[in-house]
């Protein structure tokens, strides 16, 4: 599930301003903090991408089942299989 999928590039913009994420972006601006780091102004943990709480997390599980990605899974197969994407 690469990032194109999402279609949105605001989610970088989010980051600064997140409860969740902003003091790890902010640390993350010149090197790695911890197993958090910055690739093209996205914010990953290992090799999955940050998301804050909220309605992105609900767009991530709405576009897997519109574009039948995952439509036939379940609510919990569905979070287990984006949860390995998004973090």
């Amino acid at each position: 599930m690469p990032i194109r999928f999402l279609r949105f590039k605001h989610i970088k913009e989010l980051y600064k301003n997140s409860s969740d994420f902003a003091n790890v972006y902010i640390a993350c601006e010149t090197s790695a903090f911890g197993k958090f780091y910055r690739f093209d102004g996205y914010l990953f943990k290992e090799s999955r991408l940050c998301v804050s709480l909220g309605s992105m997390r609900e767009l991530l599980v709405r576009e897997a089942h519109r574009d039948g990605l995952i439509r036939y899974f379940g609510v919990v197969k569905t979070l287990n299989v984006l949860h390995k994407y998004f973090y």
